[in-house]
């Protein structure tokens, strides 16, 4: 907490997260693997991995498990057969099915750790969940975008709705705030008026509706993205890939004047370094802060099989 002050710290914070596929498909088994992974390196926060699906879930999306730790479960059922069913799309009661499994993880994970241990919860932008409810997926969903906006607005008023009240159901389970994240807001995808139109209504109604909370981060995902469209959110934290047309640590601390969070690869890229060269990347970025308002951790989730030595390595540099 001290790090998302700006204060001085004996230690930057770290931190990462990482899909156990085989352990996401109920509250206890997700609870455990985070516990697990509590136990085993003594992160100086948490972000339980939830399923990406869990949110189209609600309506009406079905899986199919592998059991496999590095395979992700397969979509066996839609929740709509297409864009167009978002002109229709109701709000679903976040109390129940796939979101109350995840807020049940988190009172069963805080139980476990106790009250110092921070736990940021996963919520994804309602325009990023509409990429996963139609078997067009993210290409159908920017046509109807451009072909019959009203339509999209209205499914995303509906999934709002839904997210917003599972935001509050997080914070009183025991979350210390929410890590938002958004895929879509990236310059080759979508423009800036439509980052405007379809991305930030949305996401400032949910990030409002838990903007006491004290660890709130905003995550935006991929290459190119549109940062500057964020930097006045609601949020003690942000996150992104440090990576082509995106902004240095120290270049998005003074655009946004909050903590950052990063500072590591995320996958593919972090599944193939060794050690050493992890600790080194690690050391560079905090000599790019100064240790001052940054939270090491990786641009975005690891890899399933991230060998535990490079986790262990930067958690006793």
């Amino acid at each position: 907490m001290a790090a998302i002050r700006g204060e001085p710290l004996d230690r930057v914070p770290v931190s990462f997260w990482l899909h156990n596929h085989a352990a996401e498909d109920s509250a206890q088994a997700l609870a455990n693997e985070t516990i697990r992974l509590h136990q085993t390196f003594n992160w100086d926060f948490l972000k339980p991995q939830s399923r990406a699906l869990c949110f189209a879930e609600m309506w009406g999306q079905q899986l199919e498990y592998s059991g496999q730790r590095e395979v992700a479960p397969k979509i066996s059922r839609f929740a709509l057969r297409d864009a167009m069913e978002f002109g229709t799309l109701q709000p679903a009661d976040a109390s129940r099915g796939a979101l109350a499994e995840q807020v049940q993880a988190i009172r069963t994970i805080r139980s476990a750790v106790g009250a110092d241990v921070p736990i940021v919860a996963t919520i994804f932008a309602p325009l990023m969940v509409t990429t996963y409810m139609t078997p067009g997926r993210r290409d159908e969903v920017l046509r109807l975008m451009r072909e019959d906006p009203a339509k999209l607005q209205h499914g995303l008023a509906a999934i709002n709705e839904t997210l917003t009240q599972y935001a509050r159901d997080y914070i009183a389970a025991g979350a210390d705030g929410i890590f938002y994240a958004t895929t879509v807001a990236t310059q080759p995808l979508i423009s800036e008026a439509e980052c405007k139109r379809f991305q930030r209504p949305f996401d400032l109604t949910v990030l409002k509706a838990v903007e006491n909370a004290p660890f709130n981060i905003m995550h935006v995902c991929g290459n190119n993205t549109r940062f500057d469209e964020f930097v006045d959110y609601p949020v003690s934290v942000f996150s992104w890939a440090t990576t082509p047309g995106n902004p240095a640590l120290t270049e998005a601390r003074k655009l946004t004047g909050r903590a950052v969070l990063g500072g590591l690869p995320g996958k593919p890229q972090i599944g193939g370094m060794q050690p050493e060269a992890l600790v080194e990347r690690a050391r560079t970025s905090i000599a790019e802060t100064g240790g001052r308002g940054h939270l090491l951790g990786p641009d975005c989730s690891i890899n399933p099989g991230t060998p535990e030595a490079l986790l262990q390595a930067v958690g006793k540099m």
